[in-house]
């Protein structure tokens, strides 16, 4: 009986294993910047490489934050380094080369990264940013203080022109916006670094990024979009018209994050940390124990299945493969059956076969000879 329930098991997809490692570069996202770009690029950059020493996306490139790589800035990239550093002071002097240009580096990425819409804008600007980041200051800087008005009281609240919003405020917004479960491929692992919304067509990058650092205080490193238009249909008239029900037009937007975030039922991912820890099931059975306890999950799946039982009481089940276990493996054991019966039917057919051609063969030598 083991022997054939290990069969029928067989059949059922094995456990997932442990999601990406948690990066150990400066800036933990790049990697999913990377493995998130558009697929033309990436088959692009398969088919035709550059050179290891060149990196043509470098804010992409995880390669480039490591402190050990042997990749080099684009010209333009290299250029604005050797021009904010010749103008700087830094107050960390023990900083090597290849930690200030990874600063550099993630600086720049955060710049673009950016909420739009505060003042000042410029060169300048970005500048000031990236030397926050990297712990410096410009050798000509003069600290400008704007005197106080006379009108004004000492204690009144000055306000950044640097943290001053341009744009204007919306209230009462009509958007909806869907945190979606990610997309992992068959074969390869959850990337934590990453989430994906589900937005309206007519939201741009910029107002998600506001929008989430501004309801959630979710600061964000990248943002990749994609749109996807719903199936239509034609009337009899010839006019085309879009279907209804859930085929509506959408965007998608995956997100990147600075910190791993998984899902509060995401079983599977402490089974699998636990099995590469040594620490077996204790993980997982763990969290199963506080997810019962907090949402009784095995006491909501009973009662939605006696709701469903009452609902469906006097009426017959049509299909013979419906959700059951049992049903299921009675159905792999016919079929496996139906398939071994099939094989040994050509089998003993050839061999029939076989066995006639020889006795025929062995009446034609015996006549000769009886002559």
């Amino acid at each position: 009986m083991s022997r054939i329930l290990r069969r029928a098991f067989s059949a059922f997809p094995a456990r997932a294993g442990p999601s990406t490692i948690s990066s150990t570069t400066i800036f933990p996202s790049a990697p999913s910047v990377a493995s998130t770009s558009p697929k033309a690029v990436r088959r692009r950059r398969t088919e035709s490489p550059p050179h290891k020493s060149i990196s043509l996306s470098p804010l992409s490139d995880a390669d480039l934050y490591d402190l050990d790589t042997n990749k080099k800035f684009p010209f333009e990239l290299e250029k604005d380094y050797q021009s904010l550093k010749s103008s700087s002071i830094f107050e960390n002097e023990s900083l090597t080369e290849s930690e200030q240009r990874s600063l550099f580096l993630k600086g720049t990425a955060e710049w673009r990264s950016r909420v739009r819409g505060y003042a000042p804008r410029g060169k300048k600007s970005r500048h000031d940013f990236i030397l926050s980041i990297m712990g410096g200051k410009r050798i000509n800087a003069e600290e400008e203080q704007e005197p106080l008005n006379e009108e004004s009281e000492e204690g009144e609240e000055r306000i950044d022109p640097s943290k001053q919003i341009v744009g204007q405020r919306i209230y009462l917004p009509n958007i909806q916006i869907r945190l979606m479960r990610n997309h992992v491929p068959e074969g390869e692992s959850y990337d934590p670094y990453i989430a994906t919304f589900r937005i309206p067509p007519s939201m741009t990058k910029n107002d998600l990024r506001s929008y989430l650092s501004a309801v959630y205080n979710l600061d964000v490193t990248f943002i990749r979009t994609s749109n996807y238009v719903g199936t239509v249909g034609r009337l009899r008239t010839g006019e085309v018209v879009k279907k209804g029900g859930s085929n509506q037009n959408y965007k998608k937007a995956v997100v990147g994050l600075k910190e791993p975030f998984h899902y509060p039922d995401d079983v599977e991912e402490l089974y699998a940390q636990g099995l590469k820890n040594g620490q077996g099931d204790a993980l997982g059975l763990a969290r199963e124990e506080w997810l019962e306890n907090q949402y009784s999950i095995n006491i909501s799946k009973e009662m939605r299945n006696r709701a469903m039982f009452k609902y469906y009481k006097g009426a017959r089940w049509r299909s013979r493969t419906h959700a059951n276990l049992g049903n299921t493996m009675r159905e792999i054991m016919k079929r496996r059956e139906e398939r071994e019966g099939k094989v040994s039917e050509e089998v003993q057919r050839r061999w029939s076969t076989i066995a006639e051609e020889a006795l025929g063969s062995k009446s034609a030598e015996a006549q000769p000879q009886a002559a």
